[in-house]
């Protein structure tokens, strides 16, 4: 039973003018090629960590062949939000919509845990950095909003596991440190609680050059954005 993530699927069977074929030929194919990869590596028995933007509906009930997409695919799946999933709303909301639609093999992160195997998972958006030329004073209050919504991650952690027993992996969707801002206040927050794996996405393209991945202060950091990993999930 293995731990797989990969992020960004940005799903659009619902909606197929939103295609990411548009972005590019890294983007070709994408739907199949996820399919094909999760086939080929994950089996009913593992989990799949989605850290965000999975499906480009506006609403969920537009989402429903997204969503029955990811529920046709071996292994449990643990979903966080994105920028993008503007379908996004109460879990409760979310839990009895995918309950309707008979989806079953998906779970939602909502600074919660989740114990799997040997590790504890937990999850929030996170947002785009300070240090980001376009950070505006809108951005200011959700960037302090998802501060502390890592806290109550952290929070939902020490609760469930207050020895430090599991490996503890934090799902996000923006980045919280870059390979040109290797240092945060989210960094220090997540390095100083004893996360042992940070996971995030949102970076596409040209923005791979941003990708910080590797170990600081105990915290090993990976990119899973979809694009980045060949749309094949990585195995954690």
């Amino acid at each position: 039973m293995a731990i797989f993530a990969i992020a960004d699927l940005h799903l659009a069977l619902s909606n197929p003018e939103k295609s990411m074929e548009v972005f590019g030929k890294s983007w070709d194919g994408y739907i199949t090629r996820l399919e094909e990869s999760f086939m080929e590596l994950v089996s009913e028995s593992d989990t799949v960590l989605m850290p965000g933007d999975i499906s480009w509906a506006t609403y969920m009930s537009k989402a429903e062949e997204d969503f029955k997409f990811i529920d046709s695919l071996p292994g449990k799946k643990i979903i966080g939000r994105g920028n993008h999933d503007y379908w996004w709303t109460t879990v409760k909301k979310m839990e009895d919509t995918l309950k309707d639609m008979g989806v079953t093999t998906i779970s939602l992160s909502n600074h919660t845990s989740f114990i799997v195997e040997d590790s504890i998972i937990t999850g929030t958006r996170a947002w785009k950095l300070p240090t980001d030329d376009s950070f505006s004073d809108e951005d200011r209050k959700i960037y302090e909003r998802e501060k502390i919504r890592i806290g109550l991650c952290i929070q939902a952690l020490n609760k469930e596991d207050p020895e430090h027993t599991k490996r503890r992996i934090l799902m996000l969707h923006y980045p919280p440190l870059t390979s040109r801002v290797p240092n945060t206040e989210l960094s220090e927050m997540i390095e100083g609680s004893g996360i042992d794996l940070c996971i995030y996405g949102h970076l596409h393209g040209k923005a791979h050059k941003k990708v910080f991945e590797g170990e600081r202060n105990g915290t090993v950091y990976k990119c899973v954005s979809a694009d980045f990993l060949g749309f094949s999930p990585v195995k954690l």
